[in-house]
């Protein structure tokens, strides 16, 4: 497959054409079209949280996630893929509510009682 013909899939499949016609219209084996197409599809990476396209910058680290707030509400709707190795539990110093932690010294169930106790709002 020549150079020329790649990028003439890449404009015909972005316009909407179909595998077969554009097979047909190159005069090549839809099957050619149909992996060629997968193959530059898996080229592109996209955001673990909101599917949207990656760039990345040469030379520095791969992306996972398109921005903070991205991966900070993916992190925070997994939470069970986060693997720590010792949980303490410990009784809220505001509510009194139970609760449990990765880290022994922590005094708060969340940031609402952290805040309450802080600064006394109710």
């Amino acid at each position: 497959m020549t150079p020329e013909q790649k990028e003439t899939i890449k404009a015909l499949r972005l316009e909407g054409q179909s595998m077969s016609a554009i097979a047909a219209a190159l005069k090549l084996s839809p099957n050619t079209v149909k992996a060629f197409w997968q193959r530059e599809q898996k080229k592109k990476e996209f955001c673990k949280h909101c599917r949207k396209p990656l760039e990345h910058l040469p030379g520095c680290k791969r992306k996972t996630f398109c921005n903070d707030k991205c991966r900070y509400d993916w992190w925070k709707s997994h939470r069970h893929l986060i693997k720590h190795h010792t949980v303490y539990s410990a009784i809220c110093a505001h509510c009194g509510k139970k609760f449990e932690s990765s880290g022994k010294n922590r005094k708060y169930c969340g940031h609402p009682c952290y805040i309450a106790a802080r600064f006394g709002v109710p």
